[in-house]
């Protein structure tokens, strides 16, 4: 909530991507929790980049699809190879119809530190810089999070010429939601430098929904 005592509520797919620095694993946990519980009606697919595979129910959903960092057994998606594979056929359909899916796919990266060496060949790479440049325009959305900064990664992986320096990327990508460990809640807008001063509500975020 604001500090007028305002809750507030961001729809997801005006942020294009949601980058969320996090302190303890409950608090990313509510992001996803909070949008399948307000917004199942509005997704399709969910595609789970995780390192639990018990991390949060989805029973709700008849299409979601996981891969567990150190454990891919307990996955649906046995090749990580095959990570993005099947949501950039999505995008390229999509674009040849003209015609966008009315309910959306939510690709879920609880902890880029983790997921980044599995990005282990240029191929993977290129499909995920696809993907976050491009996918939401088709209601394809990502939520990334990190328990470390995860800006400057983010900067190198987007780099399309090694040489060139770029370090407003990731505000062109979408917007960052920073936990702070007294317990503020930062905001920005994509494509905004200034941030936004929250507070939680019973611990539990209301800020990002799917309307």
């Amino acid at each position: 909530m604001d500090s007028s005592g305002n809750q507030i509520s961001k729809d997801l797919s005006d942020l294009g991507n949601l980058f969320v620095s996090y302190l303890e694993d409950q608090q990313i946990k509510e992001i996803l929790e909070q949008l399948t519980q307000f917004g199942y009606t509005d997704i399709g697919r969910i595609l789970m980049v995780c390192k639990d595979a018990n991390l949060i129910n989805l029973n709700n959903y008849v299409y979601t699809e996981s891969y567990v960092y150190n454990s891919p057994e307990f996955g649906s998606i046995k090749n990580k190879k095959e990570l993005f594979s099947s949501i950039n056929k999505d995008v390229r359909k999509q674009q040849k119809s003209n015609i966008l899916n009315n309910r959306k796919t939510i690709i879920w990266i609880d902890d880029m530190w983790q997921f980044y060496p599995k990005l282990s060949n240029k191929r993977l790479i290129k499909q995920f810089r696809e993907l976050l440049q491009n996918a939401h325009f088709y209601n394809i959305h990502f939520i990334i999070g990190s328990i470390l900064p995860y800006r400057n990664l983010l900067v190198q992986l987007m780099r399309t010429d090694s040489s060139a320096e770029n370090r407003n990327v990731v505000s062109e990508l979408g917007a960052e939601l920073i936990y702070s460990p007294d317990e503020l809640i930062f905001f920005r807008e994509s494509n905004n430098e200034q941030q936004e001063i929250y507070y939680p509500i019973e611990s539990n975020l209301s800020l990002v929904d799917i309307e």
